[in-house]
């Protein structure tokens, strides 16, 4: 009696064990594809939160990014380019949603384009 118990023990403890080997091992946490032009580890503001948890927002705050740094370098003027930003900086910072901030980037990527262009 004590074999057959100590036999059914050890085949439930096999189980368990190989059970727990099937086991796929836990996924490392995803790390975004695409990541905005700022360090999101000092975003404070809720306008760069959001974009720090959306892919979308960081790749169109990348595209930006990268528009705004041509547009620097071509103008004649640079000076009214970072007159232009600082006003649209307060603009996205007033969003609260990420439909805004997709509204916001998408018009001013269009006026960097002007610049570029």
């Amino acid at each position: 009696m004590f074999r057959n118990a100590a036999l059914i023990l050890s085949l439930s403890f096999s189980a368990v064990a190989m059970a727990h080997a099937a086991e796929p091992a836990a996924p490392a946490p995803m790390k975004p594809a695409v990541k905005p032009s700022f360090d999101c580890a000092t975003a404070k503001s809720k306008a760069k939160l959001l974009i720090c948890g959306n892919e979308g927002l960081a790749a169109l705050d990348m595209q930006e990014d990268t528009l705004l740094r041509r547009a620097r370098a071509k103008a004649v003027t640079p000076d009214a380019v970072n007159a232009e930003q600082d006003l649209w900086i307060s603009e996205r910072d007033a969003c609260t949603s990420a439909g805004c901030l997709t509204v916001a980037y998408r018009r001013r990527i269009r006026e960097l384009h002007n610049w570029t262009n």
